[in-house]
């Protein structure tokens, strides 16, 4: 079993992006915690510190998306499907739903390391002693987080743990060396056999991603066996007397009809509209059957 301690700042990028795509590091993170493939340890001041700040970070999130967005909606004004997709109102929402799926981790899918006494003086030792993360200012409570999980790691013996931050300031070497834990800090992590992985912004997570991925459940296999189910379970909700005489349906068949619908709605497709018509007539025999047997109640026969 793999262990790993995400810092808030990890999760507050981790929210904000690939908002409409399924295939992204967020759910990658989230489907590995959630199936107890890798446990996530949560020390008690990052609840703290997430329940602090998540309400106004949320706003944040929200406004930024927004202003990016209003951009793409300029650029494909005329494709309803991707302007939709970037209102604002789809925006909040998609937001709003990863931040409880956060809490929900925190409170439900991880182990939480609390504090005691023991943590907290040898956290105010640190931080009289201006050692990192305390190295360039006063940074008592990522001090507190770091000791906590380093006393929960020793107490349960685990191996294999990494810590993730975007917060180089504190716990980097430098900031030219961001990958590098700080020097003060070694003894900290090595004593728990703890790493540390500096979280890359682009792609986000990078390296923590390579680091996870060889051991792990492989998460574009999940994507595809859930697609086929979806898709298993459409049709057969669309047990029509049209889908009953599809014969061995191409395997993005419900996919790409979507597209044969609009086309065939219209009363006067346009050629590229028309291109791609054939284009999946020709790729495979559902969709032809398809087409002749829904083009007639469109008027276009």
């Amino acid at each position: 079993m793999k262990y790993i301690t995400l810092d808030t700042c990890v999760w507050l990028g981790l929210i904000k992006i690939d908002l409409h795509n399924d295939n992204n590091v967020f759910e990658e993170i989230c489907y590995w915690i959630e199936g107890k493939h890798l446990t996530h340890i949560v020390p008690e001041n990052i609840i703290r510190e997430w329940d602090r700040n998540k309400v106004k970070k949320t706003v944040e999130i929200i406004k930024h998306i927004k202003s990016l967005n209003q951009n793409v909606i300029s650029s494909f004004r005329g494709i309803s499907d991707i302007v939709s997709a970037y209102q604002p109102d789809v925006v909040e929402e998609i937001i709003t739903k990863r931040i409880e799926r956060v809490d929900a981790i925190f409170k439900t899918h991880s182990e939480i390391a609390y504090e005691n006494h023991d943590i907290y003086n040898d956290a105010i030792k640190r931080n009289f002693d201006c050692l990192a993360p305390n190295h360039t200012e006063d940074s008592f409570r990522d001090t507190v987080n770091i000791i906590t999980l380093s006393h929960y790691l020793k107490a349960k013996g685990y191996t294999e743990c990494y810590f993730s931050t975007i917060n180089y300031s504190d716990f980097s070497a430098e900031k030219q060396r961001k990958h590098e834990l700080h020097p003060q800090l070694e003894g900290v992590f090595k004593g728990v056999n703890l790493q540390y992985v500096f979280c890359d912004e682009e792609p986000f997570a990078g390296k923590l991603m390579f680091l996870l991925r060889p051991s792990l459940d492989n998460f574009q296999d999940f994507l595809k066996e859930r697609k086929r189910l979806k898709e298993v379970e459409l049709l057969e909700e669309m047990k029509t007397p049209v889908f009953e005489n599809i014969e061995s349906p191409d395997t993005d068949f419900l996919e790409n009809i979507k597209h044969i619908d609009i086309i065939i709605s219209k009363q006067a497709p346009t050629l590229f509209e028309r291109n791609i018509l054939k284009m999946l007539i020709q790729k495979h025999q559902s969709y032809n059957q398809y087409f002749l047997q829904n083009v007639g109640n469109n008027g276009m026969v």
